[in-house]
């Protein structure tokens, strides 16, 4: 999985040299989609609020962009199919979530193109405006403010509500429901995610009230740990199994709008955790954090209760826990942590 990062932001010049032909390229589709418009949706037009403004979508939209790692799952398990998404490649993955691709399969569509990376670390514009999207959906993203403006450039573009990189499953999937006119079905998907965690959560009784904690591996010459916050998707997904999410770790959430906090390896053992689970490529990473002299020492590690996914389906089912993913993966992630977790006497 790509370790957190954040990517320089879009000089200024660049993004006046491109506004303004991106703004008659997306005017000139817009006028065409006008004139061949259809009877609209008593829906439309939406709005919908989030952390850069306001984005107006006056229509149903059939081709749909997704950026980040949440979106397109909702967008295929309303029936839809995204025109392009973001490489998922990472360990065993390769390039489209499975459960995304199979429901990509079981819709008879044809799989989306990829939106790399440039060399200059921001999207492919020209690549974007040539898909010709009707919105953009980065709800779960960590798009830039000057990225968010580019965008909108090409089609009506909708950021993550509050920061990046952090959304509510409920929030986020029923938002893209009101953007697709599918809410009610949006919410059915809900209820069906929750009781299938409902029912991993039931067959693992061992998982209720262990504190535990998420983070990523120790990198070589890193004086920190990265642990994930309670705005992280991953918090919640893992507390709705029975966990217990350390109260240490969610004192840390005032202190920074990432949706993680690094800790200092000095301090990684005040960090109250029963059971710690973490991302990492390679098993050579789990045995250099683990083997940290201070980590070493830190009481989940120190008592063995630990778990690093070495499946990363596993990882990314955790990362962007969809109303996709839940139902293809939750039972191979509870039996997965229950191997691992530490029994009550």
């Amino acid at each position: 999985m790509p370790r957190p990062f954040t990517r320089a932001l879009v000089a200024l010049a660049a993004a006046v040299l491109t506004a303004s032909s991106l703004t008659a390229c997306a005017a000139a589709g817009n006028a065409d989609e006008a004139a061949g418009a259809g009877q609209g949706s008593d829906a439309y037009p939406l709005t919908i609020e989030h952390a850069y403004g306001e984005t107006t979508v006056t229509e149903k939209p059939e081709r749909i962009v997704t950026l980040g790692w949440y979106s397109q799952d909702v967008v295929a398990a309303l029936g839809e199919v995204p025109v392009g998404v973001e490489d998922f490649s990472w360990g065993n993955v390769d390039t489209y979530l499975p459960w995304f691709a199979d429901k990509v399969e079981a819709l008879g569509g044809e799989l989306p193109e990829i939106i790399p990376f440039t060399d200059a670390g921001e999207y492919d514009f020209e690549q974007i405006l040539a898909l010709a999207p009707d919105v953009i959906l980065a709800n779960h993203s960590g798009i830039s403010e000057t990225e968010y403006q580019r965008l909108t450039e090409i089609a009506p573009t909708v950021a993550f509500a509050e920061s990046m990189w952090a959304s509510d499953r409920d929030e986020l999937t029923l938002t893209i429901g009101s953007v697709l006119d599918k809410e009610d079905e949006a919410q059915q998907l809900l209820d069906d995610a929750d009781a299938a965690i409902s029912a991993a959560a039931e067959a693992h009784p061992e998982f209720q009230g262990v504190v535990f904690t998420y983070g990523w591996f120790l990198g070589e010459g890193e004086t920190s740990l990265g642990l994930y916050l309670p705005r992280d998707p991953r918090v919640p997904l893992i507390e709705q199994l029975g966990f217990t999410g350390s109260a240490d770790v969610a004192a840390l959430e005032s202190t920074t709008d990432e949706f993680f906090a690094e800790v200092s390896l000095e301090e990684v053992g005040d960090i109250e955790s029963q059971f710690h689970i973490g991302w990492a490529n390679t098993p050579e990473d789990v045995a250099h954090t683990v083997g940290d002299p201070l980590i070493s020492r830190w009481s989940p590690i120190a008592a063995g209760s630990y778990y690093f996914f070495e499946d990363q389906r596993l990882g990314w089912a955790t990362t962007a826990p969809s109303v996709l993913s839940i139902p293809a993966t939750i039972d191979d992630l509870a039996d997965a942590l229950a191997g691992a977790v530490p029994v009550a006497d």
